[in-house]
This record gives C-alpha cells, structure tokens and sequence, in this order.
C-alpha cells in the first residue's frame, strides 16, 4: 500500500517493465457506478480485473494515487463509503484477496497516525498470512498509537529511505 508522493518517479521510471500493475481505489463520487478500484498496466494504461491476475507484482494503492489518473480517496465521504463495506470486503479486489490468502503486506510510504488510516489497513490485512512490513524514512518518528498498532498487527518497521527501498526492489526485479 503506497500513497507517498515520493514513490511516484519510481514508477514512472520502471513504467514499460513487464509483470506488474497497480490498482488504486477511487472515489465514488459522480461516477454512477458500484466500482471502488481501477486497474493500470506497467504502461500507465487502465486495464481490467483479468489483466491483474497474470500480474508478478501488484503495487496496491487503496487510498488512490498521483498516477496515472489522479484518482484519489480524500474527503470523509469517501472514507465513510469504504469504511461501511468494508468489513464485508467489498472494497478490496479479488486478486488481494486471493493473493493475501499466503502473504503479507509491505507498507510503502503510509503512516498510521489517523484512526481512519489503521482502520483501513486492519481491514485490508485481515486474512493475510504475514508477515508484513512498513518501510519509514529514517527520520519519521512514530507516534504511540502508530507504535501500538504496528505492535497489534505484527507489522515490522524498516527504517530506511523509501527512494533506496524502491531501488532496491527495481534491481531485484
């Protein structure tokens, strides 16, 4: 799950790169229909559901994203929307969903100070097998509800700049 602005070039740069896509939650607002994410292939172009399931490495942005599309989850609305299906799941694709059934998660760029955030995050988890992760630049302090949080939900923190995790993960690909 990554909504920080900084993991943003990392893609654009790796965009082209085959296997992989990103979905980013929407919001619902104006558009009609009973959709909460969208889909983008390596190239930035929307795709379908059907696309991501052949995927190596899917980039989850439940909150939106800068790119390709600007879609964003911003006002209380939103959150109010997602939250109230969510213990259902119905927010969530079926790809994580099925993915998460034998992994876990790697958290890049989020933070857990808001109540709304780990809320989300715990839902997103919840039937995952671990272990998970969450990548903080080295000068972020935690608070203590982040703390107690990360703590609850078995989540290990690594501290490192984002930029050189990116990296990392671009070479290793």
């Amino acid at each position: 799950m990554s909504t920080a602005g900084t993991t943003e070039p990392c893609a654009s740069r790796s965009r082209g790169a085959d296997g992989w896509g990103e979905i980013q939650g929407i919001t619902r607002a104006g558009i009609g229909k009973d959709q909460w994410f969208r889909f983008y292939d390596a190239q930035g172009m929307q795709t379908h559901a059907e696309a991501a399931s052949s995927w190596k490495t899917i980039l989850y942005k439940p909150h939106g994203g800068t790119t390709p599309a600007g879609n964003f989850l911003i006002s209380d609305a939103d959150y109010v929307e997602v939250l109230t299906e969510i213990d259902i799941q119905t927010p969530i694709p079926e790809v994580i969903k099925d993915r998460r059934s034998d992994r876990g998660f790697l958290f890049l760029g989020c933070r857990f100070h808001d109540q709304l955030l780990r809320t989300y995050a715990r839902q997103i988890m919840k039937h995952s097998s671990g272990p998970h992760y969450l990548v903080l630049d080295p000068a972020d302090t935690l608070t203590r509800n982040e703390v107690r949080f990360l703590v609850a939900q078995d989540i290990v923190p690594i501290s490192l700049p984002l930029d050189d995790v990116a990296a990392m993960m671009l070479e290793a690909a």
